[in-house]
């Protein structure tokens, strides 16, 4: 089961508060969301740390492979 965030996907925004909303993009051959979502992500020096609160999936045409775009709600650790 290869898996992968493709790295220029990775989104991070914050609000006043300081909540981290992290957008991502996984690829996989897997046409499931069981075990392909992180809820803890590290990028920039920072590990975001959360709840998923969106995910969809896509099949990416001509090939046996998934995109599932993720939203990661989160404070930082």
């Amino acid at each position: 089961m290869p898996r992968f965030i493709e790295c220029t996907s990775l989104s991070i925004q914050y609000d006043v508060l300081g909540v981290a909303t992290v957008s991502y993009t996984v690829v996989t051959d897997t046409p499931d969301f069981a075990g392909q979502l992180y809820n803890q992500i590290t990028a920039g020096g920072q590990t975001f740390t959360g709840y998923i609160t969106n995910a969809s999936i896509n099949s990416i045409p001509q090939t046996n492979w998934y995109e599932i775009n993720a939203t990661l709600v989160s404070t930082t650790n």
